[in-house]
C-alpha cells in the first residue's frame, strides 16, 4: 500500500483547544507517534494549525517531535488545499500518497481528503489519530471517506505498512513507538 519514498505527512490542527474539545487526548498520542515516526523515517510533515490566535498552537507532545522535516502552516479554510501555500509545498514534495489525520474528521480532514482525492493524490486517513466532537459526526464523516476511496489507517497498521520488514534498517526505533 505505502511506499516510504511516495508518502507525505499532512496533520490538520491537533491543537490546544481543539484537542481540549474533542477530548483527542488519546488521538494526539498517536499523532504524536506518527510525527516521531515520519521523523526517523524521513517522511516529509506538513502540519497545519486552525487560527491559532483563538485555538491555541500544536500541543506540546507533538510539537516536541518537530524538526526539519517539518512545514508548518497557519489557515482559514477548513480544507488545507483551500490555501494556496499550503497546497503549494504539498505539491513542491512531489509525493503521491498523503497520509492524513487531525481534528476535527468530519469538517477540516474530510475536506481535505476529498480534495486531495479530487486533485489525483492517494489518501490514507489514520483513523485513531482523528476525532470529531460528536461521535455521529465522526462516524459520518468516516463513511463518507471510505465510500469517496480514502484508505482508513491505524497508527499500527501505517507504521508497519511503511516498514514493509523487520529488517528495515529503523524497524527497532519505529516499533519502540507502539510498545
Amino acid at each position: 500500500m505505502l511506499n516510504v519514498d511516495n508518502a507525505l505527512v499532512l496533520m490538520i490542527d491537533v491543537q490546544e483547544k481543539l484537542v481540549s474539545a474533542t477530548n483527542a487526548f488519546d488521538e494526539a498520542i498517536n499523532a504524536e507517534k506518527i510525527i516521531h515516526g515520519a521523523k526517523i523515517l524521513n517522511i516529509p510533515v506538513v502540519v497545519t494549525e486552525q487560527y491559532p490566535s483563538g485555538l491555541g498552537q500544536t500541543v506540546e507532545n507533538v510539537a516536541q517531535h518537530f524538526s526539519s522535516n517539518v512545514k508548518m502552516f497557519e489557515k482559514r479554510t477548513f480544507s488545507a488545499v483551500g490555501e494556496e501555500n499550503i497546497f503549494s509545498c504539498v505539491e513542491q514534495y512531489g509525493k503521491k500518497q498523503i497520509i492524513l489525520f487531525g481534528i476535527e474528521l468530519h469538517i477540516c480532514v474530510l475536506q481535505t481528503a476529498l480534495e486531495l482525492l479530487d486533485k489525483g493524490y492517494e489518501v490514507f486517513v489514520v483513523q485513531n489519530a482523528s476525532k470529531s466532537r460528536k461521535i455521529l459526526d465522526f462516524e459520518i464523516g468516516l463513511n463518507l471517506l471510505k465510500t469517496k476511496g480514502v484508505k482508513i489507517l491505524s497508527l499500527e497498521i501505517l507504521l508497519f505498512d511503511l516498514l514493509k520488514t523487520s529488517k528495515h534498517p529503523n524497524f527497532k526505533e519505529v516499533q519502540a513507538l507502539i510498545k
